[in-house]
């Protein structure tokens, strides 16, 4: 028997014994469904880069660390960038690279575009100081066929000889106080292809001067130089140009000038392969309507830069070198400062 509460009259409880009711038995046990708590990430800081760069490359380095570093690094690059509005308003990629361009770099840049899922125009964070012509070339071509007819770039500090050919495949080129362009001067063996040129004329003037010593430069010249040489360094300079005006005429109806005189200028007008072009010059060269100048995608370029150097300068301490290119979701590498090239 239970107890059953009824109403309560002038301050007393009554109770009314009732029957107990049987309880029916249940035939079949229902599964519970475990409450799932998730738990929240841990967001990955500077710390965790540090001890990520320790762990893989630190005097125990593992092997499974080094597979682990470059992921832990990208996790962290892109959960501090993807916060800014820039990222939802392109596809981004990054060519952050202390070395050279090098063909292979160029399989990176597709493996990162042919992954986009949305349709949206490519930003392209570049920081280079040039290297392969042809790379360079294929990545301004695969940067315009993949960025639906608006491609950007934005240089956070300097983009050199053949990354200044990338550029001349963009729509609008971002700059700020310190961003720089450079001559598309193709160098071979570590010498730049007009120079030979040049020495030839200087040589040339020299004998005008002191027409006595021309047999001495005749011969200096037949031992040192063979003649096939000096128009192979020309061509060289020329399938630079011609690179470059392919590339500018990818975007024709934005150039104030022709794809040819901007692509002259670029190649034979500057006498120093490091002759800085600045942002004034620059717009000089391609125009207003090209050379954007302390915009919101610069200003993102330069957030990058400043990530990404600051991780290059960790990893310079276990003598490495790093270089970012592709996408957000794409893993940094890093070459081994101790072996030669």
């Amino acid at each position: 028997m239970k107890s059953e509460k009824k109403d309560v009259q002038d301050g007393e409880k009554v109770e009314k014994a009732v029957a107990k009711k049987p309880i029916a038995k249940k035939t079949k046990e229902e599964p519970v469904a475990p409450e799932i708590k998730k738990e929240e990430e841990k967001a990955i800081d500077v710390k965790d880069v540090i001890n990520a760069l320790f762990r893989a490359y630190g005097e125990n380095g593992t092997d499974e660390a080094k597979r682990n570093c470059p992921k832990i690094i990208s996790q962290y690059l892109k959960a501090k960038l993807s916060k800014n509005p820039i990222y939802d308003k392109y596809n981004v990629l990054i060519l952050f690279d202390e070395n050279s361009l090098v063909k292979g770099d160029s399989d990176k840049i597709y493996n990162a575009v042919t992954k986009f899922t949305e349709s949206k125009p490519i930003l392209l964070i570049l920081y280079s100081r040039g290297g392969s012509a042809a790379s360079a070339y294929l990545i301004g071509k695969l940067c315009r066929e993949y960025a639906k007819n608006e491609f950007h770039v934005a240089v956070p500090r300097f983009a050199k000889s053949a990354a200044t050919m990338i550029c001349c495949a963009a729509n609008n080129i971002h700059m700020g106080s310190l961003s720089e362009l450079g001559p598309i001067d193709p160098q071979i063996n570590g010498l730049p292809a007009l120079g030979l040129k040049n020495s030839v004329e200087h040589i040339a003037e020299l004998v005008k001067l002191h027409q006595e010593s021309s047999s001495m430069f005749a011969e200096y010249l037949n031992k040192s130089l063979p003649l096939i040489q000096i128009g192979y360094y020309e061509r060289v300079a020329e399938s630079a140009q011609q690179y470059a005006e392919k590339l500018l005429l990818t975007h024709k109806e934005n150039l104030k000038r022709s794809e040819k005189d901007i692509a002259q200028e670029l190649v034979y007008k500057y006498k120093d392969h490091g002759f800085v072009i600045d942002r004034a010059e620059a717009a000089q060269i391609f125009g207003d309507e090209i050379i954007k100048s302390n915009t919101d995608e610069y200003e993102f370029s330069n957030m990058v830069y400043t990530e990404l150097t600051m991780i290059s300068s960790i990893s310079n301490w276990f003598k490495r070198s790093p270089y970012y290119i592709g996408s957000l979701d794409t893993d940094i590498s890093f070459l081994d400062m101790n072996k030669k090239e």
